[in-house]
């Protein structure tokens, strides 16, 4: 446009220079004047269109937001989140962080021929092979026709078809076969081999993920392929049905919650903790209880003392015995580590009946041993002993503190901070917690729920690799890696199996530990599927007429609906996200923990 307005300007300026000129020489300076006078004008007349503009501009920037504005903000906040947005993140950050973290997590596969006592067969006992899984890689969905061709599988296709929309998990492996020097006991290398893109399994892939076909298709440009323009995806397709994982609600882990029991009860308070190592899916509980006032004024169980409940340990164990077992051997250690001011005479006075009951116990050994005798090996050595309650303080008490060497001074004041925050409780200092505080509950979607599906899977599947090598190496046959992985298989129908039944993990005895996980995505409205895929549930028996976890809180403003929740015993249990509440992926502690340590040192 500027163009042609130049060009324009330019053309009617030289046809009046002609004109002018050719009809008489005086007419040339009146036309330059009128010429000039047009110009002068125009330059007013844009200086004040200029203030104009400016104090438009003003009484713009000064104007209030109204209705109008904020629907343009809102509209924007949905275009760039969307309204399942949580689902796809939380599946992305799986994807594309957790496996590979699992898979680095796991140590190497060792294995060493075993002796056979059979003359015929000639197996070299000293040469050992290690394994060690590398680099993930995962393609985008295929499926594989009967002719054995890869072809690229869609959404829609999946569905008409009764197939799983999933991808091919590729690693690489890294064999070593070394031998160890009888002299020296150093590892001698005779071979490395690499093994690259050895499938695991498939991996169902969510709709719109990072992995999926139509993630980066416009949206008009959808209906081409057979989807809809509207589908925000964050579902499975598992044998032609859509499948959405519900987020799964929980408390929030190495948080510390202090209670009051009701009575009568053996403990008046309770400060418990569910320990949790970052990316690792088991959690070890911990609880520092207060016993109950009997009257007793001697050194019985009724006179106030606190006791400790560690994992695997029969019975409690007094809380001066743990400190000292964690090396705080003299009483004033243990008040640095409670009371942090040993002039607080009422917090002393509530320490003094605990430390009488471990009075007996002087040194750090007689406290090992104490708890290494109510550990589950009954008449065991007193060295073995001593060794069990060492290693039961370094990698099952409290494990997200430390489970290197030397981490028990740590744990110790992490004991000392729990016993303060009860007695304080106790004294009335602080209000307990409020176990209903939506800031203390987490949600496990779809990353967290798969990644402690595939972890519990390939622990399997090395286990079966494992054997397999094992039986080819005793038997003198081929060791075959690549074959092995691929008979062992349980993460296709591991992960397959979950997500069509929804039952998922199980414990240690084989039991289902949840119900209802993965459910059929509800297509009667579009709101109704929406809905389904901004649902929380809290696993609680549906049979128990607790009121208070059924209860609106005041914690939930903003973040949960008020009103959408099913009638009838799962009432309050199962909840719906607010429109504009947004999940935020976790992140690993590592990073802030190492940028804190700079920062320090």
């Amino acid at each position: 446009m500027e163009g042609y307005m130049n060009q324009g300007e330019y053309s009617l300026s030289s046809t009046g220079d002609l004109g002018s000129s050719s009809l008489y020489d005086g007419g040339i300076s009146l036309a330059q004047e009128e010429h000039q006078q047009h110009h002068q004008q125009q330059q007013q007349g844009g200086e004040e269109e200029g203030e104009e503009g400016e104090e438009g501009e003003e009484e713009e920037g000064n104007k209030e937001i109204d209705i109008e504005d904020t629907w343009t903000v809102i509209s924007s906040f949905f275009e760039g989140k969307g309204l399942v947005s949580q689902q796809v993140e939380s599946f992305n950050d799986f994807a594309s962080y957790k496996l590979q973290e699992i898979i680095d997590a796991h140590p190497p596969i060792e294995i060493r021929p075993s002796p056979q006592y059979r003359p015929e067969e000639d197996v070299e006992l000293d040469v050992r092979y290690r394994l060690k899984f590398g680099q993930l890689s995962l393609n985008r969905p295929a499926a594989q026709e009967k002719e054995g061709l890869q072809k690229n599988l869609w959404p829609q296709e999946a569905r008409m078809r009764n197939l799983t929309y999933s991808s091919s998990l590729f690693v690489s492996i890294e064999q070593t076969t070394y031998k160890i020097d009888p002299v020296t006991n150093e590892e001698i290398v005779e071979e490395r081999h690499s093994y690259e893109r050895v499938c695991l399994g498939r991996l169902p892939i969510m709709l719109k993920s990072f992995y999926c076909w139509t993630h980066d298709i416009a949206a008009e440009q959808l209906p081409d392929v057979g989807e809809c323009s509207y589908d925000q995806g964050g579902y499975f397709i598992i044998n032609g049905s859509e499948k959405v994982l519900v987020a799964q609600e929980r408390m929030a882990s190495n948080f510390v919650y202090v209670f009051k029991k009701a009575q009568p009860s053996k403990f008046s308070w309770v400060a418990e903790v569910r320990s949790q190592m970052q990316g690792n899916q088991a959690t070890s509980g911990f609880a520092v209880k207060k016993r109950t006032m009997t009257g007793d004024t001697g050194r019985g169980k009724g006179a106030g003392q606190l006791v400790a409940a560690l994992p695997y340990i029969r019975t409690d164990i007094p809380i001066a015995i743990l400190f000292r077992a964690l090396g705080c051997v003299s009483d004033l250690d243990i008040l640095l580590r409670v009371a942090y001011d040993p002039r607080d005479e009422q917090l002393c006075a509530l320490l003094k009946p605990s430390l009488e009951e471990g009075f007996e116990f002087h040194t750090q050994e007689a406290c090992l041993d104490f708890i290494g005798k109510r550990g589950p090996t009954v008449g065991a050595q007193r060295e073995s002993r001593l060794q069990y309650a060492r290693e039961l303080l370094r990698k099952e008490v409290l494990p997200h503190v430390g489970t290197e060497a030397g981490c028990e001074g740590k744990k110790a004041y992490f004991v000392g901070y729990m016993v303060h925050r009860l007695l304080l409780a106790e004294l009335g200092r602080i209000n307990q917690d409020d176990r209903d505080h939506f800031g203390k509950k987490r949600l496990d979607l779809s990353g967290p729920l798969m990644a402690a599906s595939f972890g519990t899977l390939f622990r399997k599947l090395v286990k079966d690799v494992t054997r397999i090598l094992q039986r080819q190496i005793d038997h003198g046959k081929t060791f075959d890696v690549a074959g092995a992985v691929r008979s062992a298989s349980p993460i296709t129908q591991g992960l397959q199996y979950q997500l069509a039944t929804g039952n998922w993990g199980r414990d240690k005895e084989g039991k289902v530990v949840r119900t209802g996980v993965s459910q059929v995505l509800n297509r009667l409205t579009f709101s109704s599927a929406l809905s389904h895929l901004r649902r929380l549930n809290t696993p609680l028996g549906r049979e128990g007429k607790m009121a208070k976890p059924r209860q609106l809180h005041n914690t939930h403003w903003g973040m949960i609906c008020p009103a959408e929740t099913p009638e009838g015993q799962a009432v309050g249990l199962v909840k719906n996200l607010a429109l504009m509440a947004k999940i935020s992926v976790g992140a690993p502690t590592k990073n802030i923990r190492d940028f804190l340590e700079v920062i320090i040192n």
